[in-house]
This record gives C-alpha cells, structure tokens and sequence, in this order.
C-alpha cells in the first residue's frame, strides 16, 4: 500500500542516495552519453539538475558493484567522485598569488591532495563492505614503501603514524586519507596566514603535483588485485567552482595522456572559466576530451521522443517504488474539455485539408495548427485572459525542456498541493494522479518565479559588478520581447507558427553575445548551430527555454521552427522590449526582426 505522506518525486542529493536506491531510481542515460562510461577525458555539461550527479553516483564502486553483479577486479573501471561546489579549494587568500607560478603550483597542490584525500577515504569505506583480507600484506607494503615514498620524492619528509600488524585495510586506508589531509591543512594554513602578512612568504612544505604524486598513486593503487585493471575515473562535479588558476590546472591535466591511468569526467554548468592550460595553449575536442552538452542532446528535434521516454521511465519507477501501480500518462492527465476543443479545430483542418492545405499531409497541418489555433481562440490575445492549460504528461515533458529535475520539483510540488486538498479518508491509498487544474497551476507558477525570482537572484549575484548587473538587465528584456514577438507569431496565420528559437543572419556583436551567453549559462537559452541563410556556413540558434511557455502563452509541444534576427533588431530588443513586440503585432515579424530601422522606437 501506498504511503501517501511520502513524496514519490521528492529531490534526493545524489552523493546522499544508498547505493540499493540509486539502482531502483537510475534509467540507464548512457546510450546517449555513451563517452561518460568509456575510458578518456570528458567534459558533461547542462544546467543544474539534467542528471550529470546521478549519472556519476551511478558510476561509483558500490552501484556498479549492485548493478552488474560481478567483482570489483572485473569492472571496466574504478569511479572516484570529487565534489568540488562545497569544498575549500576556494579559497580568496590564493588570488594574492596571481599571475605568478608559484600560484599554479600551490593551487595544484591542494587540488592534487584534496582528491587523494577523497580517494583514499572512498577506498577506505568501500573495503568495509568487500573481502580484502587477502590483500592485506599488499595494502600494508603499499602504504609503508609506495605511498611514503611518493611522498617524499614531493617534499614531505615526516614519519608515517604507525600501523600495527592487526591494522584492517579499512583502518590504513584512512590513515592514509588523514595524512593527506594533513598535508593540505598545511598548505591551506599558509595561504590563510598570508591574510595577515603584509610580505609574502615562502613556502616550505610540501608540493604535491599531477605527474609526481597523484598519478603515479593511482597507477600504484590500480596494481592491487581488488581493483580494476581499467582506468580510475576521477568525477569532478561541478567544475565551474574552481577558481581561474585552477581551472587551468585541471585543464593542464586534460591535455596530459593519460586517460589509461586517469580518466578525468568533468561536470560544468556550462560556467567553466576557461580552456587554457598552463603551457599558453588550449584543450581541444575531440583531440584531447570528448564533450557531452546534455541540453543540445534532449531539447535538439531528433531526440525530443527519446527524452519523453526517459522521463517516463523515471517517473513510472518513482511511482512504482511508492506503491503506485499507474501510467505517467494516466497519472498525469490532460484537460479533457481542453484536448476535445483542440481535436474539433483538428477534425476541421483534417477535412478542409484538399482545398486549403498547407503542408504535404493533413497529419502536418495537424501538429502545426490545431493547437496554435486553439490559443488564438481563447479570450483576446493577451496572456491575462488566457484560460490555456498546461496539463497532460507529454505537455509537462516538453516544458521540463530536457531537464529532468524541473519535471521532478513541478512534480513534486503537485503532489504536495493534492496531498493538502484531500482528507485523511480520501488520501489513505496515496495520490493516483494529479488533477489537470493542478498541474496547470503549478507550471505557470514556477514559469513566473524562474522569471522574476530567478532573475533577482541574478542581479543579487552580478551585483558586485556594474557591467554584469547590466547583462542581467539586457537579458530581462530580451527574454521578455522574444517571448512576446513569439506569442504574436504563435497566434497568426503564418505558415509556421510555434517558434521558440532565433538564428542571427549577421554577425552578433559583443555586447548581444555577453547578454546571450548569460542567458545560457543560467539556463534560459540553450546554444546551438543552423545553417546560414546564404547557405554559406553556419550561425548561431538561440532557443527559449520552454520552462517560459506558460508564461509568454506559448505552445511547447512538439518541434518548433526559428527565425533569423539581426544583430541590430536584437540589441533593439534588449533596450526597449515592449515597443519591439508591439512592432511585431503591427508591422509583422520579419519587418522587425529582419529590417530593423535605426528609428523604429522613436515613432508614436
């Protein structure tokens, strides 16, 4: 039976999820991000919660142990994950060593050992659960000769604890994990005694670099007979965290080869800093790194399906393991009186398809009309008088707009508001499904709040510096005229009405590009790439997120077309939105978006 109090599509901290959880939870993502479990470098970028942390708990010793149900040693690889967004690798004291080596060098070190510290610690509480014994002699040589030694060939020359003959491997593990840690609080104490000194100081202790200490420690920890003889899989998350220096140290690393040994998987929001290593050059793909964007791979036309799919199994698990024996699309149905309205227009376009048809089939005309002209039917053509609902489960998908936690936390929001509209009588066997009123209620409430809440966090977080307070600025205004502009277009009679994307016909500017690239670095565009309209290369697509539709009044369904903007009709956009839209209604989109004149929003 089901417990209603408990919320099936509830967020979980990955990192925090036992392993039997993660494998009950998990769909198996990696037929599309099928670089993630293979040997090499590897950068998974998306925004905040599109899966790179689960997929990377997934890949972690005690769920593969789980999942394929064979011993460590024949594993094709050993996953090590490095959080990075809540550690002291950040450090403010570092910055009075930039622009010097001695800054790379330091900043290496405690990265180097921040991550051997994790590793030793994860090795020391997977061993709790596996029968080392046998390779005790070994564990103990190795933290006696190799490790020590690997040490002192990096400066450090203190003794190592002592360990006695009944030390389990548990136990030396962590020993060796606590003398890493020591050897960083040394360096972490200096940088934070350089506060308070007007002169810097030298350093004395110990500099424990990537190619004389961390990677001949994995090659030697890779030698024990309980590991895999594959690669050890360092799961950087949240890279973007990582201060300037840093990032092109860890850079430094990518470009080393040394994938074999080291196989470094690094999560970014699409925020990380920089490609440059520490020789003045770059890494590049695929030469030196594949690269996943997570975003271009759900929201691109080809695979829209394939992410429906994927959420459908996520939440039929979620559901399943709560009690609830119901098909994601039953569980979250569509406004009834709403879709019987759409399927009349249908019906109508299907019939006057021989005479006033505008695509190949009347299937076509279909998908691109019924809906759009439904919209357009409602009450005037302003969003207030909007009685549009955004219900029904494929709806929910293509709004989530290929981020699985937004369709999660809408979720779980409305199981919370069924919960509370129920009495204990009615509730006792749990939610069976969502009411579309609900569901309708919730998405444009979280379309509002990741407009005008997301935005204020925005310019809280850009405030320190005046030309970013601006972008952000920028960026409100543009999102608004685009939406608008979009709304116009979705309610005409053009030919292709469901528009989400723009592609410039000319060459953006810097300042369109900075206030562009805020907008997909926080999410609310995603970058891709379209053919030019010359027909000669390619230019850059822009696509609103769909988490907007219900906001603007927009159709997310299905795939939607674009339209190329000038540079010039974009910068227009940013500076005066509402007079941009309301161009749009009067004089039609590709006046604006096409010809812009210098005085379009000078004219009464």
């Amino acid at each position: 039976m089901a417990d209603p109090n408990h919320n099936p599509f509830a967020y979980l901290t990955p990192e925090k999820i036992e392993a039997k959880d993660v494998i009950s939870l998990f769909v198996d993502v990696f037929t599309d991000f099928y670089n993630v479990p293979k040997p090499g470098h590897t950068f998974l970028n998306g925004p905040r919660g599109s899966g790179k942390s689960m997929m990377f708990r997934y890949l972690l010793p005690d769920c593969q142990l789980l999942a394929t149900e064979t011993p460590l040693r024949e594993h094709p690889f050993f996953a090590i994950y490095i959080p990075i967004k809540s550690t002291g690798l950040r450090i403010t004291n570092l910055e009075r060593l930039d622009n010097r080596h001695a800054a790379a060098l330091l900043n290496e070190h405690l990265m180097t050992m921040y991550i051997a510290a994790i590793s030793f610690g994860s090795i020391a509480k997977l061993s709790e659960s596996l029968p080392l014994d046998q390779s005790l002699t070994a564990i103990k040589d190795f933290y006696t000769n190799t490790f020590g030694n690997i040490l002192r060939n990096s400066g450090w020359y203190e003794e190592l604890p002592e360990v006695s003959d009944e030390s389990p491997p548990c136990e030396l593990f962590t020993k060796m994990k606590d003398v890493c840690d020591s050897v960083y609080r040394i360096a972490n104490g200096y940088v934070n005694q350089m506060a308070f000194e007007k002169e810097l100081t030298p350093y004395k202790g110990a500099l424990c670099t990537y190619y004389d200490f961390l990677l001949p420690l994995m090659r030697a920890l890779k030698r024990f007979e309980f590991m895999p003889q594959g690669p050890i899989f360092l799961l950087i998350d949240d890279a973007d965290n990582l201060s300037h220096t840093q990032t092109i140290v860890l850079n430094t690393w990518v470009s080393a080869r040394t994938s074999s040994d080291i196989s470094l998987k690094i999560s970014t929001q699409l925020k990380y800093k920089t490609y440059a290593t520490n020789l003045n050059s770059t890494i590049d793909a695929p030469h030196d790194y594949t690269e996943v964007n997570i975003s271009a791979v759900y929201t691109s036309a080809s695979e829209k399906n394939h992410y429906n799919q994927r959420v459908r199994e996520i939440v039929k698990r979620r559901l399943n393991n709560a009690g609830i024996e119901v098909e994601p699309s039953n569980y979250f149905p569509p406004d009834a009186k709403q879709e019987a309205a759409i399927k009349k227009i249908a019906e109508k376009i299907k019939k006057d398809f021989p005479e006033s048809g505008r695509g190949y089939r009347a299937s076509d005309d279909v998908l691109r009309y019924a809906r759009p002209m439904y919209i357009a039917s409602l009450k005037g053509t302003s969003k207030s008088g909007s009685t549009y609902s955004y219900a029904g489960f494929d709806q929910l998908v293509h709004i989530s707009d290929g981020v699985i936690r937004q369709f999660l936390e809408a979720a779980s929001q409305m199981y919370g508001q069924m919960l509370a509209k129920y009495d204990e009588k009615t509730k006792k066997d749990g939610v069976q499904y969502i009411e579309p009123a609900i569901q309708n209620y919730i998405v444009k409430k979280r379309a509002d709040e990741y407009l005008f809440e997301e935005f204020e966090k925005l310019y809280k977080n850009e405030e320190q510096d005046p030309s970013a307070s601006d972008k952000a600025k920028k960026l409100s205004k543009l999102i608004d005229a685009l939406g608008s502009a979009f709304h116009q277009i979705l309610i005409s009679d053009r030919s292709e009405r469901r528009v989400f994307s723009i592609a410039f016909s000319d060459a953006p500017d810097k300042e369109v590009l900075d206030v562009l690239n805020l907008g997909v670095r926080n999410g609310y565009f995603h970058e891709s790439g379209i053919g030019r309209k010359n027909g000669l290369g390619r230019t850059r697509l822009y696509i609103l997120s769909r988490l907007l539709a219900p906001y603007f009044l927009l159709d997310p369904n299905g795939f939607a077309g674009y339209k190329f903007i000038t540079n010039e009709a974009a910068k227009q956009a940013m500076y005066q939105p509402e007079a941009f839209a309301a161009r749009i209604k009067t004089r039609g989109y590709k006046e604006v978006f096409e010809n812009p004149q210098t005085n379009l929003f000078t004219e009464n």
